[in-house]
């Protein structure tokens, strides 16, 4: 099956990531949240770390798992592109603990 057959009946990914960046849902705000509850051996710790990339960071995490809750709803559901968006919550959580724990890397600025 092609991935238009695939895909028919499903909004673009562009158009789903366009509709959760403008959600009106204060972003960084609930990317920190989720990310307690993601991480719970950090929880104390990430609502006080303020650094611009890791305000990025939980932004970013929320407009992916925003992302991941909306794929899963679809039926059929568009299993590879949800396992994509799935991993980059993973990546996003390691950063996160990477960052917390004072670790630097290139990605992050």
């Amino acid at each position: 099956m092609e991935n238009s057959e695939i895909d028919a009946g499903h909004p673009d990914e562009s158009d789903l990531l366009a509709a959760q960046l403008n959600s009106g849902i204060p972003l960084i705000r609930a990317g920190r949240a989720r990310l307690r509850l993601a991480l719970p051996d950090y929880r104390d710790k990430i609502p006080s770390t303020h650094r611009l990339a890791f305000q990025s960071l939980c932004k970013v995490y929320e407009v992916t798992a925003l992302m991941v809750d909306e794929l899963r709803k679809e039926v059929p559901c568009r299993e590879e592109l949800l396992a994509e968006y799935e991993e980059m919550c993973r990546s996003i959580e390691d950063d996160a603990v990477a960052m917390l724990e004072g670790k630097t890397s290139d990605r992050w600025f």
